[in-house]
């Protein structure tokens, strides 16, 4: 099993990250979770055919997460890949996929009438892509792989509603190796669960703990986003090997040096501070 971090920035552009997005590859398959901005070239960066994907899981359905979902689709319907896509991911994702479709259906039925002229063999992408709205359980059991998901904590704790605002934590397991990732997951029973024993965890961790200066910024550490004083605390209880970090607001250097510090005063794992196509090999 291999992690590749396709991208490691949040919701603001940063021309050193693109926007939250991890490739799994297990065997001959490739699982990417979340498809933020520029996902579809960081996948062609990191040596993977735009074709050579077949399964996209979101965590939730905030733009960073899902910006580049359209571009990753088209560009391997594009490519003419013709195998079904499955996208999974909370309620709401389906309606989302099925609106980028009718936004696009100029597009779409422009290049089925050219096809008569090309002969290109492009089947219909809206049939190649198949959506699974999708909850905390098993989602998919693969021939190599098993995917499991929890509901977690993305701003719930300010009142939003799981019904209103679902968000889920997935974790993929193959021939004894396991990684988590959490989305934008605070604190939460549900995820130190789902990443207890876990080769690794790929979590957010927006902040250092010098950014955090205000109420505003403790509310947003508390309820929404992960911080370098929650993430150790996390990894910690969950009893995980190691983390990488990802969803890092823009920087200077000394900031993630320091945010490294703060998380290993709970953790003493191993700490990955994330970069777009770093690796990681599980064996």
């Amino acid at each position: 099993m291999k992690i590749t971090l396709l991208g490691t920035g949040g919701p603001r552009p940063d021309p050193k990250r693109m926007g939250p997005s991890t490739l799994v590859t297990v065997g001959s398959d490739n699982l990417i979770f979340d498809a933020g901005r520029g996902v579809a070239t960081r996948l062609v960066q990191a040596g993977v055919s735009i074709t050579d994907y077949g399964y996209v899981f979101i965590t939730h359905l905030h733009f960073d997460h899902t910006g580049g979902l359209a571009d990753l689709l088209f560009a391997a319907w594009n490519k003419a890949r013709n195998k079904t896509i499955h996208v999974y991911g909370p309620k709401g994702t389906e309606a989302m996929v099925r609106h980028l479709f009718e936004a696009y259906e100029r597009d779409i039925w422009y290049r089925l009438s050219e096809t008569v002229l090309t002969h290109e063999k492009l089947v219909d992408i809206r049939n190649m892509v198949q959506v699974h709205d999708v909850g905390a359980g098993v989602v998919v059991e693969g021939t190599n792989f098993r995917v499991t998901a929890v509901d977690v904590d993305h701003g719930h704790g300010l009142g939003l509603s799981r019904d209103d605002w679902a968000c889920l934590a997935y974790r993929v397991e193959s021939k004894g190796s396991s990684v988590v990732i959490s989305g934008d997951a605070v604190y939460s029973p549900s995820l130190i669960d789902i990443a207890r024993d876990a080769d690794a965890l790929v979590m957010c961790c927006y902040l250092s703990g010098e950014e955090i200066k205000d109420h505003d910024t403790e509310l947003i550490t508390r309820y929404v986003l992960n911080s370098s004083l929650g993430a150790g605390k996390i990894a910690h209880e969950a009893n995980v090997k190691l983390i990488a970090l990802i969803h890092i607001r823009e920087k200077p250097d000394r900031l993630l040096e320091a945010m490294k510090t703060e998380i290993g005063r709970d953790f003493d794992g191993n700490i990955v501070v994330g970069e777009d196509l770093l690796e990681i090999d599980l064996g």
